[in-house]
């Protein structure tokens, strides 16, 4: 039995690093997270630095491979001719703090300016707000001037439900953020750090800090509270499959084929390419012969597998993650069943679906915040941010995209 697989195996990867949870016997592990994402985050700015130091000179070809990145430093290089600042009839505002407060505690304009500036970068940058805005100017600018808002209220709500269940950020995490920004000043020069710094909206070395600071606590916070959910969850909602892909060819030799196809059909010879894949297909036949006949699908896995991006121990997935048809042939089979042979544009596929592996997930939370996760997520913070007392400086309705650099 083949069963026929759309041309995409993964819909998508979760990559919220933000949420992750620490359980018993996994510390090392998840406080390697944290670190990593300590170092993340610096490397962001290092790039930043190199980004938009590169911004007047490179072709727009040339553009980094990180793309979040790349726009960041982009926007911010568009920017930088103008000095930072709220201006008000083209006069920078020398006094505008506090911007706002939060249960009367202050935010500062270069606070905010961080949160208005990154959510503004996601939308395109300045320009393109400003074009799409047409007759609509003041709902979108009062929507851009919300979403910067929220993002400030969210951060204080995990702050203060982080005080009121005794969650802190260990010293030896606080330590390893000072360590990197050492590094960083270090590496780049205190000029360059600085400009880096301004490249991803920062205007301190200490606003930068906070914000780190802020995550860490985030995660902080996920990892003392919400492990037993994030456990349960996947428990009860995820498969756990290893797979034996016969490939019929890479995506480079696809490319390959389908260029010399091209040429080939432009000078009028016969296309030299082939939708024959009975080699494949007998190959794939006799491993799950031997699969049901008991041979050891690790040993057969690393025999004839030939997915380079499969875990060792393979992979671990809730519902939205695969396409239908992986998907539905993982969730039918029981722990210790092999399917038939399924096939997909990237060859044909033998899977084996696994028990959930605990101590695996409890080093690797991070990566099963799903929705569900977020739903209970929200119904403990969602009261608390409606309790939330805001209260608008003087100068927070002249911000828009074309005041605030």
């Amino acid at each position: 039995m083949v069963m026929r697989l759309a041309p995409r195996l993964f819909k998508g990867k979760r990559t919220n690093f933000l949420k992750t949870r620490l359980l018993p016997g996994a510390g090392s592990a998840m406080e390697d997270t944290m670190k990593k994402t300590i170092a993340f985050l610096a490397a962001l700015v290092m790039m930043a630095s190199a980004l938009a130091g590169c911004a007047g000179t490179a072709a727009s070809g040339s553009a980094s491979g990180s793309a979040s990145a790349s726009t960041s430093a982009s926007a911010s290089a568009s920017e930088a001719a103008h000095e930072p600042g709220l201006f008000v009839d083209g006069t920078k505002v020398e006094n505008t703090d506090p911007i706002m407060t939060i249960d009367g505690e202050d935010v500062s304009l270069d606070t905010y300016r961080f949160y208005y500036l990154r959510t503004l970068a996601m939308m395109g940058g300045a320009e393109s707000v400003i074009a799409m805005a047409g007759d609509q100017t003041e709902e979108l600018y009062t929507n851009l001037r919300d979403s910067a808002a929220h993002s400030l209220k969210l951060a204080k709500v995990y702050r203060d439900f982080a005080a009121e269940k005794g969650v802190t950020v260990s010293e030896d995490l606080l330590k390893e953020l000072d360590n990197s920004i050492a590094q960083a000043k270090e590496s780049l020069g205190e000029e360059e750090f600085q400009k880096s710094l301004e490249a991803q909206y920062f205007s301190t070395e200490e606003e930068y800090r906070s914000f780190m600071q802020d995550i860490l606590l985030q995660q902080q916070v996920l990892i003392d509270v919400y492990g037993d959910e994030i456990l349960n969850n996947v428990k009860e909602n995820y498969v756990h499959v290893q797979h034996i892909l016969i490939p019929f060819e890479t995506e480079e030799a696809s490319s390959e084929s389908t260029s010399a196809s091209t040429s080939a059909s432009a000078s009028g010879s016969e296309s030299t390419a082939s939708d024959d894949h009975s080699a494949e297909l007998a190959t794939a036949q006799e491993v799950l012969e031997k699969a049901k006949n008991g041979d050891d699908f690790a040993t057969l896995m690393a025999e004839y597998s030939q997915d380079p991006g499969q875990p060792e121990q393979g992979y671990t997935f809730t519902k939205g993650y695969m396409v239908q048809e992986f998907e539905d042939a993982s969730y039918a089979l029981k722990e210790g069943e092999i399917s038939d042979i399924v096939e997909t544009d990237y060859g044909y596929h033998i899977i084996k679906r696994l028990p959930i592996d605990e101590a695996n997930i409890k080093e690797n939370l991070l990566q099963y915040v799903d929705s569900n996760m977020d739903t209970i997520l929200s119904t403990d913070l969602q009261p608390l941010m409606d309790k939330v007392k805001v209260e608008y400086g003087e100068y927070y309705d002249k911000i828009a995209p074309d005041t605030l650099y």
